[in-house]
C-alpha cells in the first residue's frame, strides 16, 4: 500500500499526517513557518522519514490558502518530484477542534495539536475517496 503524506497549509502552521498503509490516517506534527522556502526546509526530514509515494494538499474552496498551497507544491515538488494532489478541505480545522473536544483534550492540548488533527481529517476524507 502506498505511504501518503498529508499536509494542511495555513498562513503561520502547516499540519501534518501520515497514512502508512493507504487506509488510515494519523497525525504526525505541525510545521510553525510562514514562510515557503523555510517551510520546505522544515518539511524536508519528515519526506525523509516517511518518504511517501504521494502528498495530498488540502485546500480550501477559494482565499489566500489557494495561491499558497499552489506554490507550495511548486517548490515541493523542486525538491520531491513524487505526486502531489489537491483535495478539497473546508473548516478542517473547526472539525479538528470539535473532534478533539469530545474526545476531551485540553484546550492547551486542542491548540497544539489543531493542524496535525486537521490534516488528518483531510488525508482521511481523501482515503475514503478513493
Amino acid at each position: 500500500m502506498p505511504m501518503i503524506l498529508c499536509l494542511d497549509p495555513g498562513t503561520a502552521h502547516t499540519g501534518l499526517a501520515i497514512s502508512q498503509e493507504g487506509i488510515l490516517a494519523t497525525p504526525v506534527a505541525t510545521i510553525y513557518e510562514k514562510e515557503l522556502d523555510q517551510l520546505v526546509t522544515k518539511l524536508l526530514p519528515f519526506l525523509n522519514q516517511y518518504h511517501p509515494d504521494k502528498i495530498v494538499i488540502g485546500v480550501p474552496e477559494y482565499g489566500p490558502i489557494v495561491k499558497f498551497a499552489t506554490d507550495l507544491s511548486e517548490k515541493i515538488y523542486i525538491v520531491f518530484p513524487k505526486e502531489i494532489v489537491f483535495f478539497r478541505e473546508d473548516l478542517s480545522s473547526s472539525a479538528a477542534r470539535k473532534t478533539m473536544k469530545e474526545q476531551g483534550k485540553t484546550l492547551i492540548r486542542r491548540k497544539k495539536e489543531e493542524h496535525q488533527t486537521a490534516a488528518a481529517l483531510i488525508l482521511q476524507d481523501y482515503l475514503d475517496s478513493l
